[in-house]
């Protein structure tokens, strides 16, 4: 993961990408959404289709990126104080583990057509527990390139906890949206 250190990829492209693998990620979520709001425009008929999957994409990728980007911009700003000035650095690099996490859950959600059962509480949890082992990942990684040994325990605690209550809050948010709107 050297061109992680490197920084050798531009800081937009990677949020170019991020906003694609977030959109792959919330596709199939987004584009139920949509698909139940394209019923009151008939006239669309098969170009609707096409149209709904473009705008799930776009949709789905969209809103989690501007939530991703401002919560770490405010977040990152706390973590230096703990940590020590390597903020920007964990902020690009984190941006490559959402990455791939997003690949991980884009490409699982598709169970939900081997198992439809899969989808009511599935898109909470995959979402949580794929996310977290690369929040985990990252850490590590983190620790061992941008964060000073005795510095470890803080970063931990403050990256750490920072992470466990905001997806702690939006896993809480997504269960009662998922109960209250199934």
């Amino acid at each position: 993961m050297k061109f992680i250190d490197e920084k050798k990829i531009n800081k937009y492209i990677v949020i170019a990408v991020l906003f694609l693998s977030f959109g792959y990620a919330q596709w199939q979520s987004a584009r139920g959404t949509l698909a139940y709001m394209s019923y009151s425009y008939p006239e669309l008929g098969q170009a609707g289709w096409l149209f709904n999957d473009v705008v799930a994409i776009l949709f789905g990728g969209l809103v989690p990126l501007l939530f991703y980007e401002l919560l770490t911009a405010f977040a990152a700003r706390f973590v230096s104080v703990r940590v020590g000035g390597a903020d920007g650095d964990m902020k690009y690099a984190l941006r490559f583990f959402y990455i791939a996490a997003n690949i991980v859950i884009g490409s699982l959600k598709f169970l939900y057509y081997v198992s439809p059962i899969v989808s009511v509480f599935g898109g909470i949890w995959i979402d949580f527990f794929v996310t977290t082992a690369f929040f985990g990942w990252f850490l590590a990684y983190s620790a061992k390139h941008y964060v000073q040994k005795p510095r470890w325990g803080a970063m931990f605690l403050s990256v750490g906890g920072t992470y466990l209550v905001i997806e702690a809050i939006l896993t809480v948010i997504n269960l009662l949206a998922g109960v209250v709107l199934a």
